[in-house]
């Protein structure tokens, strides 16, 4: 994989696939999956959505309270926890964590998958921040050739704390439904981005 780093990227294959990963795969990442997967059912997308855990609780589902939210803003909650693999990273067109450090660890992990992998909060900022340099998919502009847009100039947002997205799990449900407000308002803003009207 090593050998992969510096050569010349290509899309995977088949449809592209937008895969969210955190730590057990049973609160942020399945949210986020389910949510931009309503958004995309909405506008009759060919984008697939994933999710992983970089430890997940494998076949374990979704916790209540962010089913619960996802079900609140129209998203299937059914879920199966999955462990992030080497070939689900080389199949994914674009990795989004949900925080930097499992940024951090996905590109130690699996180096080839470095410039398809972003934390949510940045890749929708460098979008927002950057339209002409990084146009959203369009006609003529696959998800892909964003990406590395992407990619190209992540060097010009600042990540700092405000753009991690913390970690619910055993935590209160008022924690539970502050980080389900974020990950909505981030995935509604990654919809209308990468959706081309």
């Amino acid at each position: 994989m090593f050998d992969n780093i510096f050569a010349k990227p290509e899309a995977p294959p088949g449809p592209p696939r937008i895969l969210f990963v955190c730590t057990g795969n049973i609160c942020r990442s399945p949210l986020a999956e389910k949510l931009l997967a309503a958004r995309l059912r909405e506008r009759g997308s060919e984008f697939v959505t994933s999710s992983a855990g970089l430890m997940a609780v494998v076949g374990a589902s979704m916790e209540p309270q962010p089913s619960a939210i996802a079900v609140r803003n129209g998203a299937e909650p059914s879920h199966s926890a999955t462990q992030l693999t080497a070939a689900i990273a080389a199949a994914s067109t674009l990795i989004l964590t949900m925080t930097r450090e499992q940024r951090s660890e996905v590109a130690r992990e699996y180096p080839a998958a470095l410039r398809r992998t972003f934390t949510l909060g940045e890749f929708t900022r460098i979008l927002a921040e950057l339209p002409e340099q990084v146009p959203g998919p369009s006609a003529d502009r696959t998800l892909f050739d964003t990406v590395l847009s992407a990619s190209q100039y992540r060097g010009m947002v600042t990540l700092g704390d405000h753009d991690d997205i913390d970690d619910p799990y055993r935590r209160s449900n008022e924690t539970h439904e502050r980080v389900g407000g974020e990950i909505v308002a981030r995935v509604d803003l990654l919809a209308s981005q990468i959706l081309s009207d």
